[in-house]
């Protein structure tokens, strides 16, 4: 028997790579789906007094792989992708769509080598990935990463000097 320490983030991996294989590493890799169809351990379900806060999930409700990722990897809503789905009208932002996945308190990160504006650019990279139906850990191209640090550098240069960088190299001042 051995222990883990499942953290936020990927911390929920150990739940998938060891126990949905009854803790069998030599069996290679295999696909999440092969949990569910071999014998050993049954698929999780929903239960508990929380499931009050959860709209649209009932105890008893098996738990997929892509709402443990939502609520376990990345702290937000398990339905995240059906409810920034299901928004409509005109005028949506980013905002507006982590908004509605959000469940909570996000998950904090305690770490004194990362700083405020790394860890506010992985956010909307992870809610982008999100958005768009992918792990919220796959890379997003370069020039999508280079439009969200440049949106969050711009906003934590008003935050700190309360105007507009001059030019571009002010703001990578900053960013830097």
């Amino acid at each position: 028997m051995s222990l883990h320490k499942i953290t936020a983030g990927s911390g929920y991996d150990y739940l998938t790579r060891q126990v949905a294989v009854q803790d069998s590493t030599e069996k290679g890799h295999l696909g999440l789906a092969s949990y569910y169809t071999q014998r050993g351990e049954s698929p999780g379900v929903w239960l508990g007094s929380g499931m009050a806060g959860l709209d649209g999930l009932n105890a008893g409700d098996t738990v997929t792989a892509e709402q443990m990722q939502n609520l376990f990897g990345a702290g937000m809503h398990p339905l995240a992708q059906q409810r920034m789905d299901a928004l409509h009208g005109p005028g949506l932002t980013e905002a507006d769509h982590r908004e509605v996945s959000r469940l909570g308190t996000p998950f904090k990160i305690f770490s004194p080598d990362v700083s405020p504006f790394r860890v506010e650019v992985a956010k909307r990279l992870a809610a982008l990935n999100l958005l768009e139906g992918a792990p919220s850990r796959t890379a997003v191209a370069a020039s999508e990463r280079a439009r969200i640090r440049t949106e969050v550098g711009r906003e934590f240069f008003r935050a700190e000097f309360g105007r507009e960088p001059v030019d571009a190299r002010e703001l990578a001042g900053l960013i830097a």
